[in-house]
């Protein structure tokens, strides 16, 4: 079972970098603008009213979030893939563990902050054009970061009784 789990953490990476690759490709299109394309996606929107700008800057900033956010689930799935295959090997309490558990508090943080940028965006698209950009803040990813940070301390406390254990028999 433990190896089903870490190929399915590998295959989600592959794919997180592949959307990744394909929303960059379309951020350059966009920034290139060949044969018209930013015009064509942008034409649905009026442009006396100042919409088209605004959904620009929107998109331009959804757009640039995607390299930090692809980095930090990056991170996140590598060192949980590695964490799953040293538990199911019997050597859960580790300190390499520990800062695994570390690393993905911090790849988290990380996306929660961008997703405070994000619904800046959205809030700011939202009341220029009069559409409604879709966000609410989710309470769950900043009760993990902490929460990730305690249990990461666990591991730490557990890996010395393993070892002070080990040195006592």
């Amino acid at each position: 079972m433990f190896s089903a789990i870490v190929t399915g953490l590998r295959v989600t990476n592959w794919l997180n970098w592949i959307i990744a690759a394909l929303l960059m490709v379309f951020f350059a299109l966009l920034l290139a603008n060949p044969e018209g394309f930013r015009d064509t996606i942008f034409s649905g929107f009026d442009a006396q009213t100042g919409a088209r700008k605004e959904i620009r800057h929107y998109l331009y900033g959804v757009l640039a979030l995607v390299p930090a956010l692809a980095l930090a689930v990056h991170f996140i799935l590598t060192r949980l893939a590695s964490l799953v295959r040293d538990t199911s090997a019997g050597a859960a309490f580790t300190e390499r563990n520990a800062r695994r558990l570390s690393t993905i508090g911090w790849a988290l943080l990380a996306i929660n902050v961008a997703d405070l940028f994000y619904g800046w965006l959205s809030v700011r698209a939202s009341e220029a054009t009069g559409e409604y950009f879709g966000w609410s803040l989710s309470l769950t990813g900043w009760i993990a970061v902490p929460m990730l940070f305690v249990l990461a301390h666990v591991f730490r406390e557990g890996t010395a009784k393993r070892e002070d254990l080990e040195g006592t028999v």
